[in-house]
């Protein structure tokens, strides 16, 4: 059995996100079996939503090398929704939480696992709906208040492929997502601390009013998207960690996530 120190855990923690306290009891341990990367490498072949004039694909290119400068440094031309990525409300909501402001307790939280991938297989526009968390809580328990639930689609097959998208002839996406009706019942009735999806966007691709992002950050909870590996971790008892970039006023930002059990 893996065990890492709470106080080396929460440090990594800290380089990632959005800071840590030190005030922790000497000695305590988060033992592990398992640890799972739920993230994507970016690339610049890596797929994101086509907004004309405004989103483009990420790129990389040197600012300095070892052979001219003594030093390597790269320049990133990037914007904050691609990738594996957090969302935070003012991504959305008005004097939304800005990403920065998110409390570090509340990117380490349990996770569950709603699997959706037999009616996705079926339906591109398929949706996870109260109905399915009313079945998830009959076969596994209640979901657990301040915890993160991942809806798994089996899109990750599809990415950097066009299927992962599914824009049709008339420019309609078409990949799985949440109900605003799921959505606000996590929120207001299970108290969770944000959602996650392996498709690239967790409104159902053929909203483009984005209606489940308006709802869940009125609410003031996160979301976390293109989550890969999503099907290797269990359908409960993991806990997520979600390194979210500490940049202030932004509204999301590239992520490295992971869950261990």
């Amino acid at each position: 059995m893996m065990k890492i120190t709470y106080q080396l855990i929460l440090l990594a923690i800290c380089a990632l996100s959005t800071g840590c306290r030190h005030d922790q009891p000497a000695g305590k341990v988060i033992p592990f079996n398992h640890l799972e990367d739920l993230t994507y490498t970016l690339t610049p072949d890596f797929p994101y939503i086509h907004v004309h004039h405004l989103t483009f694909p990420f790129s990389m290119s040197p600012m300095a090398t070892i052979p001219k400068n003594g030093v390597a440094a790269n320049i990133w031309h990037i914007h904050e929704h691609i990738g594996t990525h957090i969302d935070a409300p003012n991504h959305f909501q008005p004097g939304g939480m800005s990403v920065d402001q998110i409390k570090a307790e509340d990117l380490v939280v349990p996770v569950v696992v709603i699997d959706i991938r037999k009616k996705a297989e079926k339906d591109k526009d398929a949706e996870l709906t109260l109905d399915d968390i009313q079945q998830f809580e009959h076969d596994h328990g209640k979901i657990p208040p301040h915890s993160c639930v991942m809806m798994l689609s089996g899109w990750g097959k599809f990415v950097k492929t066009p299927a992962y998208l599914g824009v049709d002839a008339q420019g309609t996406k078409h990949f799985p997502g949440f109900s605003v009706a799921a959505a606000e019942f996590l929120a207001k009735e299970r108290q969770i601390a944000g959602i996650g999806v392996d498709v690239i966007s967790f409104d159902p691709g053929r909203d483009n009013n984005y209606t489940t992002h308006k709802k869940l950050f009125s609410l003031g909870k996160w979301a976390v998207e293109n989550i890969a590996n999503l099907d290797k971790i269990p359908v409960t008892g993991a806990t997520l960690i979600v390194g979210a970039p500490k940049i202030g006023g932004a509204t999301g930002g590239i992520a490295r996530i992971f869950a261990i059990w």
